[in-house]
C-alpha cells in the first residue's frame, strides 16, 4: 500500500461498515440463525432498539433469497476493492469493483427497503437511514478516484523498464555474438564480394540502430511524470522488443550475403587468367601440376585453378561460418600469386630476349635504310626479305620471334627463351653483316683490294651478295675467300690501294709512312679543322667528317664492345687485329674526337697511330664501366648521326 493513502483506505473502511451490517444479516438469514442463536444479542438489542433499524431488520428478513445473494455480491465486490488497492494495487480491478459494489448497494438498498417509507418511523432517522448507501457508495468512490495510482504505475513501469533493458541487453548481445560468429573474416571476403559485404555491415548496423533506438525510448519513459502515460509508452516498447529477434536478423542478412558471395566468387575465381606483356592469356592448364592445382582448407586437397569457384560456392554453403570460407580465399590468392609470380620470373628472361631481337631488327632496318649503295635492293632482299631459302632473313627472324611467344603463352619457357634467344643472335648477326656492307663503298672508294669479314657473319650472307656488287659498279671485280674470310676487289685501272691489302710489303710501306709521319713534328692538338694529326709529329691531312663514315664508325664501335686488351681500367685495341673497314683513318680519327669528348663516359682516349701497326686505348671515367662507356658512345653515336 502507498504510504499516501490512509486517507483512501479509512474511507473504503468507513464505506464498507454497513456493507458488513448487510453481510452479516445476509448470512444469518441464509443459514436460519437470529441474534439470539448466533450470541449476538448484547450487540442487536442495542441496535434494535432504534425503530428504524427495527423496521429495516423486519423488511431485510422478509426479502428473497436472491436479494441476499445480491447483499452478499456487495460485500464481495467492496471486498474485492481493497484487495486491488492496498494489495495488488490495480487500478482498473478497484475502479471496477468499487463501482459495482457501489451501484448495486445504492439500487438494492432503496429496492429493499422502500417498504419502510409508509412506516411508523420518525422522519429524522428515515432520512438518516436512506442516507447511508449513498454514503457508503460516496467513500468506496472516493477511495477508489484519490488513490495515488501514478506513483505506483511509475513505480511498476520502473521495474519493467528495467527488465527490458536487461532483455535489450540480451538480445544486443545474442546479435553481436551470432553475427561475429556467422560473418567471420569479412575483410578477406570484401574483394570477392565487395558489395555483399557492405550490405551486410550495413544491415547489423541497422540492427544496433534500432536496439539503440529502444534504449533511448526507455530512457525517454523513464522521465515521464504521467503514470499512464509511462505505462502505454512501456507497453509500446515491451511489444517492439518482442518483434526484435537476434537469430533471425543474422540468418536473413547471412542468406542476403550468400547469395552475393557465390556470384563474387562465380566472377573472380571462374577462370584463372594471366596475361603476358604481350596482352595475351597464358595457357595456365600446361603448367606443373604443384601450380594448376591448389589445395583448399576445409575443401578438396587438388583443385584445378579453373575449377576452384565450384569448391568455394560449395564451402559457403557448407561451411560453419565464412571464416572458412576467407580461409580458403586467402589459400586461393596465395597461390594464384605464387603462379602468377612464377610465370612472370620465367616471362621476362624470354620478353628480354624478344626485345632485344626486336631492337636489333629495327637497327637493322634503320642501317639499310640508310644504306645508298647500288648492291642494296640484294642486301634488301638477302637480309630483310629472307628471299634466299638457305640464308636467315629479319622476316624469319619476326616469325621465330612468333614462335617463342607463342612458346610462351603455352607455358613452356625453355622453349620460349632458348627460341627467343636464338632470334636475338639471328639479328646480331643481320646487325654485323649490315655494319659491314654498309662499309664497303667506303673501301671501295679508297680502291682497298681486300676488306676482312668477321668471323660472326656466315659466308653465305657474303657470297649472296658478292654478285651484286660485282654487276652494281663498273671496272670493278668482287670476289670471296671464305677460306681466309675477305672479300678481295680488283680494278680495270689496276689502282687499288696497297695499304688496304694483305701483303707483308705493303703493311712494312705503311710503316715507313707512319715514321715519316711521326719526323714531320706537326702535334695533334696543331692540326686543323678537318685534318689529323695524332701521334708524334704526324703530318696534317684531310679527314672525312663523320656524316661521311657514319657506317665505319658504327661498325668500329661494335667491334670496340667485343672487348680488346687490358685491364679493368683501360682497354686498348691493335689496329691490325681490327677490321680493314674499321683501320682506317677516317674511322679511327673519327671515334677518337666523338669518344674523347665524351668526358662522362670516358677520362681520355688514345689514338697512338691511325694505320697499323699502332693502336687506340680507352680509358672509362671514374666509377664507369668500359663496356657501358662504349655501348653508351655507340648510342649517342648513332642518335646523333643517323
Amino acid at each position: 500500500m502507498s504510504r499516501t493513502a490512509h486517507g483512501q483506505t479509512i474511507a473504503w473502511g468507513a464505506a464498507g461498515v454497513p456493507l458488513v451490517v448487510a453481510l452479516v444479516q445476509t448470512l444469518l438469514a441464509l443459514f436460519g440463525y437470529t441474534s439470539g442463536s448466533a450470541g449476538l444479542t448484547p450487540i442487536a438489542e442495542p441496535v434494535l432498539s432504534i425503530p428504524v433499524l427495527f423496521e429495516a431488520a423486519v423488511v431485510f428478513k422478509d426479502s428473497s433469497a436472491v436479494v441476499m445473494g445480491l447483499f452478499l455480491l456487495i460485500a464481495l465486490a467492496w471486498a474485492a476493492q481493497g484487495a486491488a488497492m492496498l494489495v495488488v494495487e490495480h487500478r482498473e480491478a478497484a475502479f471496477g469493483a468499487a463501482t459495482l459494489s457501489a451501484v448495486l448497494f445504492f439500487a438494492l438498498f432503496f429496492g429493499v427497503y422502500a417498504p419502510l417509507i409508509s412506516a411508523d418511523v420518525p422522519v429524522a432517522q428515515l432520512a438518516a437511514f436512506y442516507l447511508v448507501p449513498v454514503c457508503a457508495a460516496a467513500l468506496q468512490l472516493f477511495a477508489v478516484a484519490t488513490y495515488p495510482w501514478n506513483d505506483v504505475v511509475l513505480e511498476e513501469t520502473s521495474g519493467d523498464l528495467g527488465r527490458l533493458e536487461a532483455e535489450l541487453a540480451n538480445r544486443r548481445a545474442a546479435f553481436d555474438d551470432a553475427f561475429d560468429a556467422q560473418f567471420e573474416g569479412l575483410e578477406t571476403l570484401a574483394d570477392v564480394a565487395p558489395s555483399g559485404v557492405r550490405d551486410a555491415r550495413e544491415g547489423a548496423e541497422e540492427f544496433r540502430a534500432r536496439l539503440d533506438d529502444i534504449d533511448e525510448d526507455i530512457a525517454a519513459i523513464r522521465s515521464m511524470s504521467d503514470g499512464e502515460a509511462a505505462q502505454a509508452a512501456r507497453a509500446s516498447v515491451e511489444s517492439e522488443l518482442e518483434t526484435v529477434d537476434p537469430q533471425a536478423r543474422v540468418d536473413e542478412l547471412d542468406e542476403r550475403f550468400q547469395q552475393a558471395l557465390a556470384s563474387g566468387i562465380r566472377t573472380e575465381y571462374g577462370e584463372f587468367v594471366v596475361r603476358s606483356e604481350y596482352g595475351e592469356r597464358y595457357r595456365a592448364v600446361n603448367l606443373p601440376t604443384n601450380h594448376r592445382e591448389v589445395s583448399i582448407p576445409g575443401g578438396a586437397d587438388a583443385v584445378h585453378l579453373d575449377h576452384v569457384d565450384e569448391e568455394l560456392e560449395a564451402l559457403t554453403r557448407s561451411a560453419d561460418s565464412y571464416g572458412a570460407v576467407a580461409a580458403a580465399v586467402e589459400a586461393v590468392d596465395a597461390h594464384r600469386q605464387r603462379v602468377r609470380a612464377h610465370i612472370r620470373e620465367r616471362e621476362a628472361s624470354v620478353v628480354d630476349a624478344v626485345s632485344t631481337a626486336e631492337n636489333r631488327l629495327d637497327t637493322l632496318e634503320t642501317q639499310i635504310d640508310a644504306m645508298d649503295v647500288p648492291f642494296g635492293e640484294r642486301v634488301d632482299e638477302v637480309l630483310l626479305a629472307g628471299r634466299d631459302p638457305d640464308l636467315v632473313g629479319a622476316r624469319d627472324v619476326r616469325s621465330q620471334l612468333d614462335r617463342a611467344r607463342e612458346a610462351l603463352h603455352d607455358c613452356r619457357f625453355d622453349d620460349a627463351l632458348s627460341t627467343a634467344e636464338d632470334a636475338a643472335d639471328r639479328a646480331a648477326t643481320l646487325v654485323t653483316t649490315a655494319e659491314l656492307l654498309s662499309t664497303l663503298e667506303a673501301s671501295l672508294d679508297a680502291r682497298h683490294s681486300t676488306v676482312s669479314v668477321p668471323s660472326e657473319v656466315p659466308a653465305g650472307y657474303i657470297e649472296a651478295i658478292v654478285p651484286a656488287i660485282r654487276a652494281g659498279y663498273d671496272g670493278v671485280d668482287a670476289a670471296f675467300d671464305a677460306g681466309r674470310g675477305r672479300i678481295a676487289f680488283t680494278y680495270d685501272d689496276a689502282s687499288a690501294d696497297p695499304a688496304a691489302t694483305d701483303n707483308p710489303a705493303a703493311t712494312a710501306d705503311r710503316d715507313d709512312a707512319g715514321g715519316a709521319e711521326r719526323d714531320s713534328g706537326q702535334a695533334v692538338d696543331d692540326a686543323p679543322s678537318g685534318s689529323v694529326g695524332t701521334g708524334s709529329g704526324r703530318e696534317s691531312v684531310r679527314v672525312a667528317s663523320p656524316e661521311e663514315v657514319v657506317d665505319g664508325v658504327l661498325y668500329a664501335f661494335r667491334e670496340f664492345e667485343t672487348g680488346g686488351t687490358g685491364d679493368d681500367r683501360i682497354v686498348q685495341f691493335r689496329l691490325e687485329d681490327l677490321p680493314d673497314a674499321v683501320a682506317t683513318r677516317d674511322v679511327l680519327v673519327n671515334v677518337e674526337r666523338f669518344a674523347g669528348r665524351q668526358s662522362d663516359l670516358f677520362e681520355s682516349v688514345d689514338l697512338q697511330s691511325p694505320e697499323p701497326p699502332g693502336f687506340i686505348e680507352f680509358t672509362p671515367a671514374e666509377g664507369a664501366s668500359i663496356e657501358r662507356s662504349l655501348s653508351e658512345a655507340h648510342r649517342r653515336f648513332r642518335e646523333k648521326y643517323t
